[in-house]
């Protein structure tokens, strides 16, 4: 015997994760290299302005080359493929690859997508639109 489709309750909706807040941190200046401080203290900052800074700092971070990093799955291996010369529709799907993988890792995000690609000689400027559960954003980064 089958059931009736019209008595069938289908839940259409989704129930939310509860995520914990991203928190908070401090602002980075990653042309400087340093903390920004004002007035002698540390400047914090929350929400996405955190989450864009974390993005940030795991694009800047070769996975691999630094020892405090070994054993955690943290970073992207962009290097070697940017200053290659292998076909560039090649070094830009693996680099969509790449660092979909390593962002996708934090709960926040839910997808990357409308990438471009600016080669200069051996350094690539990569944009791309980062869709969050708070919201969305462009970023851009120089590698």
């Amino acid at each position: 015997m089958l059931p009736k489709i019209t008595e069938l309750e289908i839940n259409t909706q989704q129930t939310p994760q509860d995520l914990p807040p991203i928190g908070k941190s401090f602002l980075y200046d990653f042309g400087k290299g340093d903390f920004v401080r004002r007035n002698g203290k540390l400047v914090e900052i929350r929400g996405l302005a955190v989450l864009k800074q974390w993005i940030m700092k795991v694009l800047k971070t070769e996975r691999f080359r630094f020892r405090i990093y070994d054993g955690i799955d943290y970073g992207v291996t962009l290097e070697d493929l940017i200053g290659s010369n292998l076909p560039r529709a090649f070094i830009e799907a693996e680099i969509k690859r790449e660092v979909t993988a390593s962002l996708l890792k934090h709960t926040h995000i839910q997808s990357i997508s409308n990438w471009t690609f600016e080669r200069d000689g051996k350094r690539m400027h990569i944009k791309f639109h980062v869709i969050t559960v708070e919201g969305a954003f462009d970023m851009e980064v120089d590698r």
